[in-house]
């Protein structure tokens, strides 16, 4: 089978720590319920222990949606940056699209596609935006048609950037490759949207960037919370609702 979109969902937490991990079930349940024929991949270094310590959430959305695999990742963790593994990695899932994203959105917008390929930068199998005018810096929000992307020779590029077994930025070594192998978007290219809601641990209250999202995007998220009741009593998700009723500063459309 051959989906219309697969979203790369890759959590590394060193040590017993679980700060990413903890969003890899919440982030399945948005991709899958808002986009049509769509799946998750979700790469973990442990799986047994994922597995069995939310064992009760993956049951539940199994149930609603089971269009996700949990793998282990291609490439064992070096000297790279905990963030850069998920550009490293190739999809195992046949999909038209691939979706690379931080695992802290969580979607909300119905079928994204249609809207990226509205504004898709001309020539290039990816779509993004430098951060920084004259550098090669991406960001990581990172949409990509599957088959035009992972060529032979991004995978060699993937390879051979993961063995340089730098501690750099992951944005930058995105972009080094992209550049490598299909070159860069006009720095005209404006457009990264967010099509959810951004819970960042790295944002909030007494942090340099606030945590904000719109009415519609709240309400969207109240009703999925009202209509999943079981699923959205565990702890993961319980996390998510308390930051969006505490901290979030709801913006009218």
């Amino acid at each position: 089978m051959i989906y219309n979109i697969n979203f790369l969902a890759y959590a590394y937490d060193k040590g017993k720590s679980d700060t990413y991990a903890s969003f890899l079930i919440p982030f399945t349940f948005f991709a899958l319920l808002t986009n049509n024929n769509s799946h998750v991949e979700i790469i973990v270094n442990n799986i047994n222990g994922f597995k069995k310590k939310y064992r009760n959430e993956i049951k539940i959305l199994e149930e609603i949606n089971n269009n996700f695999l949990i793998r282990e990742p291609q490439f064992k963790p070096n000297r790279n940056i905990p963030n850069t593994y998920r550009f490293f990695e190739k999809p195992t899932i046949d999909s038209e699209y691939t979706y690379i994203s931080d695992i802290d959105i969580m979607f909300l917008e119905d079928n994204i596609i249609p809207k990226y390929e509205s504004f898709w930068p001309l020539n290039l199998p990816y779509n993004n935006i430098l951060r920084v005018k004259n550098s090669v810096r991406l960001t990581g929000v990172h949409m990509v048609k599957t088959k035009k992307y992972y060529t032979k020779k991004l995978v060699m590029c993937q390879a051979k950037h993961y063995n340089l077994n730098k501690s750099g930025n992951d944005e930058i070594i995105l972009g080094a490759m992209c550049r490598e192998v299909f070159g860069l978007p006009n720095f005209k290219h404006r457009m990264r949207p967010i099509y959810g809601i951004h819970f960042s641990p790295n944002r909030g209250n007494n942090k340099r960037m606030a945590l904000v999202t719109n009415k519609n995007y709240y309400e969207k998220y109240m009703d999925f919370k009202n209509k999943y009741k079981d699923l959205f009593d565990f702890d993961i998700f319980k996390k998510l609702t308390n930051q969006l009723l505490n901290q979030f500063i709801i913006k009218s459309p």
